[in-house]
């Protein structure tokens, strides 16, 4: 920044005006006092600005850290907040429910499976039945009446 000085001083018969001189000499020391005051002030702010960003830099190595350790440890309920520690309560239940839901559901086809294989064996008994009748009267010569 350059300082405004003024064109030139008045010429006395010695030189300048000293008193031109003096005020002038005065505004430039009061000018110079506040842009040294600016200057320390922004120096002072600026390594304010600078221990901000080093903490900021560690923070947020920190917070790398923890995430890497996050990713990499199982979850453990103790270990993790109380939002999270819901969500996972949340999904064990889901699960529980889709487990049990699977379990009913295998047990009606076991009952059904069940079923038709009692049904099946019956018309098998049935069928082992009428050929063993089939056969003997194949042995005796006649033929059975096989009914329509």
């Amino acid at each position: 920044m350059t300082l405004p000085l003024p064109e030139s001083f008045a010429l006395t018969l010695r030189g300048y005006d000293r008193e031109q001189v003096d005020d002038r000499l005065a505004e430039l020391h009061e000018e110079l006092r506040l842009l040294t005051l600016d200057r320390d002030a922004a120096h002072s702010q600026a390594e304010l600005l600078a221990d901000r960003l080093t903490q900021a830099r560690a923070e947020i190595t920190a917070l790398r850290d923890q995430l890497d350790r996050f990713c990499r440890a199982p979850a453990d309920p103790a270990a993790v907040g109380a939002k999270v520690s819901r969500l996972l309560a949340l999904a064990r239940s889901e699960a529980d429910d889709l487990v049990l839901t699977a379990q009913r559901r295998a047990a009606a086809l076991r009952a059904e499976a069940e079923g038709t294989i009692r049904r099946t064996q019956a018309q098998l008994r049935a069928i082992d039945a009428v050929l063993a009748e089939a056969e003997s009267a194949l042995e005796e010569g006649a033929m059975p009446q096989v009914a329509a």
